[in-house]
């Protein structure tokens, strides 16, 4: 994956935070005619049989970094990806296994919250290396992939989950994913997907809050503020930790818990939604979010870039409405 274009080529010097992600070069789809808004798409989406399936029945959390579930746990190539590109999945397993991945779309689906896409599997796990340090504490994981497929064309636009479960003792995570795509809408949805890594503490402290080697440690209590830390798309996501104990929620950032269910209840009314996440918003452009009638702003979003802002400002400036929630 190393000769591809990165996210931290686009984010370089943007994010005072210090976000780093990859971005892949197909990320572009040329379509000879332009999108057309279709405007009971999720309503018939959301009439599609749902399931429950989908929820974690049996996770762990590592006791010694009260972060990771190093028995089971991954990361996807793509933070928001397009129908026609190919999304890779990363898995590590220790001690080694057996796993499938099951991948749900989230919505409202009769009450059940989600419904089954596709089932992959089973594949052989093993344990991937954890990175060292790099520059500014950064930890990148250089996984290989367990699994690479073509994002079908009749995969609306959502937020995705993949449920990796080890068929040695059936221990669970998740990993998470946007579908993005590029049709005029009512509401365009922003997940909050910056934040979610600037508070990732996988695989034990290395979010932004982690203070660097040479600096003052905090006072007990508080978390570092500083400068000269850096965090990376590619890793798990550990438990999310701050607000509540919610080992439920296990590799999927923050959506379920603060995200979730303002989608839930958006697909239950039926609104015309898309969605997308924060580096779709910084490379986007105020044109591209013009697509969209209103702007919502959801949960923990706080880590923005200098781009995200003008593109936002400028699109309501133009007419776009725009909600934070």
């Amino acid at each position: 994956m190393h000769e591809n274009p990165n996210r931290r080529e686009v984010l370089k010097g943007a994010i005072g935070a210090g976000l780093l992600a990859r971005l892949r070069p197909d990320l572009i789809v040329a379509n000879e005619l332009p999108p057309v808004r279709q405007p009971q798409l999720i309503r018939q989406e959301n009439e599609r049989p749902g399931t429950r399936a989908w929820l974690l029945t049996n996770t762990r959390v590592d006791p010694k970094t009260k972060c990771r579930c190093p028995w089971i746990e991954g990361y996807c190539s793509h933070t928001s990806i397009r129908a026609g590109e190919t999304l890779q999945i990363m898995v590590s397993t220790a001690p080694a296994s057996r796993f499938t991945i099951d991948v749900y779309r989230l919505g409202y689906y009769q009450g059940h919250g989600g419904r089954l896409m596709r089932e992959l599997g089973s594949f052989q796990g093993t344990p991937q290396k954890d990175p060292e340090p790099g520059d500014m504490h950064v930890l990148e994981c250089d996984w290989e992939p367990a699994v690479a497929f073509s994002i079908p064309s009749d995969w609306p636009s959502g937020v995705y989950v993949g449920k990796l479960t080890a068929e040695t003792d059936g221990v669970q995570s998740y990993v998470i994913f946007v579908v993005r795509d590029d049709r005029p809408c009512d509401f365009l949805f922003q997940c909050s997907d910056a934040t979610w890594q600037a508070y990732n503490r996988w695989p034990d402290t290395h979010s932004l809050y982690r203070w660097p080697d040479g600096l003052e440690k905090p006072r007990k209590g508080r978390s570092y503020t500083g400068p000269d830390v850096k965090v990376s798309f590619d890793r798990p996501y550990g438990k999310y930790h701050q607000i509540t104990d919610a080992p439920l929620c296990q590799g999927s950032g923050e959506f379920l818990l603060w995200e979730f269910p303002i989608a839930f209840w958006m697909e239950k009314e039926g609104y015309d939604v898309s969605y997308v996440g924060n580096l779709d918003t910084h490379v986007d452009g105020t044109d591209a979010l013009r697509r969209a009638k209103a702007f919502f702003s959801n949960g923990h979003d706080e880590y923005w870039t200098r781009a995200m802002y003008d593109s936002v400002l400028g699109a309501v400036h133009r007419g776009m409405n725009a909600a934070f929630l």
